[in-house]
């Protein structure tokens, strides 16, 4: 088997994703978080996801490295779907995040 056949699209699709800036800072986030409990989270931060995701938060991820603590909570839609908060430990939202269910 001839290895730069296999390396060579390896390699593309790498380059791929570190010049879109979108995927890059996608990844950079994720890889900052990290799953916590529900508990974990100030109860000012849950009330303030409850508020604009209009249902309690399931699932909670710290932000690590933010200063204000910045926390992503989530829930599930009526469609299925996934919708998030990132909020500040104060209550303050910075960004609503919505994903549909994907019809695989």
């Amino acid at each position: 088997m001839n290895v730069s056949r296999v390396l060579v699209p390896v390699v593309i699709s790498a380059l791929a994703v570190v010049s879109n800036p979108g995927v890059a800072q996608s990844l950079k986030e994720e890889y900052r978080e990290t799953t916590i409990g529900m508990s974990e989270v100030p109860q000012t931060a849950i009330d303030a996801a409850q508020k604009a995701l209009g249902t309690a938060p399931t699932e909670a991820k710290l932000i690590q490295g933010t200063s204000p603590q910045e926390y992503e909570l989530e829930a599930l839609t009526k469609s299925g779907g996934e919708m998030s908060v990132h909020v500040l430990a104060n209550g303050k939202v910075i960004k609503l995040e919505h994903e549909e269910k994907s019809e695989d």
